[in-house]
């Protein structure tokens, strides 16, 4: 039941911000905003993660549950890593905080058929700081601007150095596209 409140509360507060009524507190006025909403039905597509179209190796699975970040889950059921998006900017700049003890060994950009994409390379360490332990694996970010409409976030690991890793990550880099969404 409670649960049942809160989605009615939050669909009350969407539906009088949509509808551009809110009320301002006690004892001051409700103002309405009489100014039409005017969008292009470019401009009202998500191109979101729901727009998202992606292959991954044979055995993997792409867990939807967090609508925010998708994770992909290898054969083993381990998280190999997380995809996340941002709307579309020209001059996106990728502002991630780097994980404890890593450091970027590689920042490049590739062509992949989806777009650009900024791929970083860090060398990260496994386990705790006191172990030390360094340079233990690498860890991948694919920043992928998609056809000026959205861009994607994805991280990956293998927990190894292995090239074989990075052209793993790279392969799936590749098959990203996007569907349209319903308008």
């Amino acid at each position: 039941m409670l649960t049942t409140s809160k989605k009615m509360i939050t669909a009350l507060t969407l539906l009088l911000t949509l509808t551009g009524c809110f009320y301002s507190g006690p004892g001051e006025d409700v103002q309405v905003n009489s100014e039409p909403a005017i969008a292009s039905a470019e401009d009202s597509r998500d191109y979101g993660l729901s727009s998202l179209v992606i292959e991954l190796p044979e055995g993997w699975e792409l867990d939807k549950g967090d609508k925010l970040n998708y994770l992909m889950v290898n054969e083993r059921g381990e998280a190999a890593g997380r995809i996340s998006s941002s709307p579309y900017e020209a001059n996106y700049e990728f502002n991630h905080t780097l994980p404890n003890h890593s450091s970027v060994i590689d920042d490049e950009t590739i062509q992949l058929p989806a777009g650009a994409c900024r791929l970083i390379t860090l060398d990260a360490d496994n386990g705790p700081a006191a172990s030390g332990k360094t340079g233990t694996h690498n860890t991948y970010y694919g920043v992928v601007s998609v056809q000026d409409k959205v861009i994607y976030i994805l991280d990956f690991t293998n927990l190894d150095k292995d090239p074989k890793s990075k052209q793993q990550f790279i392969d799936i880099l590749n098959t990203i596209s996007i569907k349209e969404p319903d308008a």
